[in-house]
């Protein structure tokens, strides 16, 4: 990704971005490098965040990762997974693949998964506070208002078009933020959000920062449509 230098306040980056904690001990990429191939992209965002946090989150996030590669390829059987990673957490944690492997059920004799929404959350509000600091400065800390999850290959025309539109802003970000630099301005002056692509075909992002309403939107893998939003109203 493309290296910018922010002039906002220093003291945002003294605490850690999911909890208000002090954060001068470790910083934490966003997405979380699990979600992405080797060789990592140059310049991946990275977060201030506690250690405390950061151990936290790991295992909800391997759980979301293995579970994405999983349901791409119909099996939690490790000969028939493509992402390194993925074979590695299976074996070394044969009851995390036991317990992807019974998550996948046929409901009228269709295959479905039935992946834990406590632990999906937990990574999509992760992910999201991780990109609200990152691009706008400011720190997001309270929870989200909602969290939508969405294969894109069930979403209508409609759906998405709206969820990879340019959303019209009408207010500007913080000043020395990322998401100032990087304003996309039409030929009619109108302010419109950006997408940023952290590696091809595996992951990218949205955040949309306007007035009570805040709405990061995610690609997982070109299979995994996230949108978080908090709504001030």
């Amino acid at each position: 990704m493309r290296q910018i230098k922010i002039f906002s306040d220093y003291r945002l980056d003294l605490i850690c971005s999911y909890c208000s904690n002090n954060a001068t001990e470790t910083r934490d990429h966003v997405p979380s490098k699990i979600l992405l191939d080797e060789p990592f992209p140059e310049n991946l965002p990275v977060v201030p965040c506690c250690t405390k946090c950061n151990q936290d989150f790991s295992k909800d996030e391997e759980y979301f990762a293995c579970s994405i590669e999983c349901i791409l390829r119909g099996s939690s059987n490790i000969e028939k997974l493509q992402r390194q990673k993925i074979k590695m957490s299976f074996q070394k944690r044969p009851a995390l693949q036991k317990q992807i492997e019974n998550s996948f059920i046929f409901q009228n004799g269709i295959l479905t998964f039935k992946y834990k929404q406590e632990r999906f959350e937990n990574v999509a509000t992760k992910l999201a506070k991780g990109h609200v600091k990152f691009e706008t400065s400011n720190p997001q800390f309270i929870e989200p208002t909602s969290i939508v999850f969405k294969s894109l290959s069930s979403m209508t025309e409609v759906e998405t078009d709206s969820f990879f539109s340019l959303s019209q802003l009408n207010i500007l970000p913080e000043v020395g933020s990322r998401a100032l630099q990087n304003l996309i301005i039409d030929g009619n002056g109108i302010i419109q959000s950006n997408w940023k692509t952290a590696q091809d075909n595996k992951y990218k992002y949205s955040v949309i920062n306007d007035v009570e309403l805040l709405i990061v939107r995610i690609v997982v893998w070109n299979y995994l449509a996230i949108e978080v939003i908090w709504n001030d109203n």
